[in-house]
């Protein structure tokens, strides 16, 4: 599988999926600059539980894993500021039927359960590690890993911790670029070629939540097609391809009203 890589490709996983879910999106968020217009009730927690489980990560090497309270602590400042934000920078957030307290709420429930499973064993080498690698020659991948573990012997994972409705469907762990993505960075900047792994830690939003962890191969075939992809994508940006993709993922957009408008 060959094809012509633009020079001086740069991308990211965010960036890539964004163009591949909606290119309309994409040219909001990346051509146009354009402000959000509302934060999503989902989009806060996400963040306010990877803001917690980084803490408790980063107290795992000291021995002394910081408490649930604290955990909560942390979700709650951090739910509470950056809801505060959004209203303050004028993107109102779309609570759906509940609100701050009903998402503190689940935020406790799934915390608790991620406190009482995770594994304390873990040697926890680098949490949101910012990373820049060349996937090929003339593309490089940027993007921040939540999580890096060493397993001994030279041999590593990388995690990423999601929160989501429901565990993730096969299709989704087979054919999501974001492992393919991190195991290839992480193999070059760890110096550490076919000793990564990855999993996601899927946080569920159940009524009765779950920390499930979910392992995604991949191997030089998916490498050599995300190449592909990058670079077909970049292509369809400078020729400014930007259709919209109607769908689901339309229900709290965060630039719903203006591509309604234009």
């Amino acid at each position: 599988m060959t094809t012509q890589v633009l020079p001086g490709t740069r991308t990211s996983y965010s960036r890539l999926s964004t163009w591949l879910r909606c290119p309309k999106k994409f040219k909001f968020r990346y051509v146009d600059a354009v402000d959000e217009e509302r934060s999503s009730a989902a989009m806060l927690l996400g963040q306010a539980i990877h803001e917690s489980c980084e803490a408790f990560f980063r107290s795992l090497p000291g021995g002394n894993p910081i408490s649930l309270d604290e955990m909560l602590g942390v979700c709650s400042r951090a739910l509470t500021d950056s809801a505060a934000l959004a209203e303050e920078q004028g993107r109102a957030v779309d609570w759906g039927e509940g609100s701050l307290k009903d998402l503190l709420a689940k935020a406790e429930t799934m915390l608790a359960v991620f406190h009482q499973q995770v594994d304390r064993s873990i040697h926890v080498i680098g949490t949101e590690v910012d990373f820049e690698a060349a996937l090929a020659a003339g593309v490089i991948v940027q993007g921040v890993i939540d999580l890096i573990l060493h397993d001994g012997n030279g041999h590593f994972r990388v995690v990423d911790l999601k929160t989501a409705a429901s565990s993730f469907t096969e299709d989704r762990i087979l054919h999501d670029l974001q492992p393919t993505v991190y195991i290839y960075a992480a193999e070059t900047f760890l110096r550490a070629p076919g000793a990564v792994d990855f999993e996601y830690w899927v946080l569920t939003k159940t009524k009765t939540p779950a920390l499930r962890i979910v392992p995604a191969v991949r191997d030089a075939r998916d490498r050599a097609e995300l190449v592909q992809t990058i670079t077909e994508v970049e292509e369809a940006c400078v020729r400014g391809v930007f259709p919209r993709i109607r769908g689901h993922n339309c229900l709290g957009c965060e630039y719903a009203d203006r591509c309604n408008r234009t």
